[in-house]
């Protein structure tokens, strides 16, 4: 585990500014945008990002986060990527490169295929090689990695470990679908 922590659980939250940095130090929590790139950064073999809602914003597609991104793929880490049909359509649009040594793989939940009105999960979260989890309500947009109050929780260890596992039998059950 590369998250240096005492605790197995962290919470971990997004506030809007000019609360932000002063309300994350009192509550002594991390940051949202800051865990998801650990996250990204510490993950040496596979790491998991699942949101309803992704969008275009300095933070992703011409930011820190398609960064990590990229730069976990130049490590070799595989990455997959759970969210609508609308939300896939960003890393569709960006600019990965696929001659990296780990492969960007893209899911949708089966009930996002069948109609596109469904969202077919709701669930928000990012796993680093079974080991460390962010779950929380932020999505993969502005406002919820910059802009607005977003609460979750830092796991690791066992419960880290469930959450890939409920990842890897939602894709075999055909939960979740690979687009790409």
């Amino acid at each position: 585990m590369n998250i240096i922590s005492r605790n197995p659980v962290e919470l971990v939250m997004t506030a809007p500014e000019p609360f932000g940095a002063l309300l994350a130090y009192q509550v002594r929590c991390r940051t949202t945008l800051g865990v998801l790139i650990q996250l990204l950064a510490q993950s040496k073999r596979r790491a998991i990002i699942a949101a309803p809602f992704i969008q275009s914003s300095k933070a992703l597609v011409d930011g820190i986060v398609a960064d990590a991104i990229q730069s976990a793929l130049l490590h070799g880490v595989n990455v997959d990527v759970l969210s609508t049909g609308q939300g896939l359509e960003v890393f569709e649009q960006n600019n990965f490169d696929q001659n990296t040594p780990g492969k960007l793989k893209l899911y949708q939940p089966s009930a996002n295929l069948e109609n596109e009105q469904k969202l077919g999960s709701h669930a928000k979260f990012c796993v680093s090689d079974g080991e460390s989890a962010y779950v929380g309500s932020a999505n993969l947009t502005g406002p919820g990695l910059l802009g607005q109050l977003e609460l979750g929780l830092l796991v690791h260890g066992d419960i880290a470990h469930q959450i890939e596992q409920f990842w890897d039998y939602a894709i075999e059950i055909g939960l979740f679908v690979l687009v790409l």
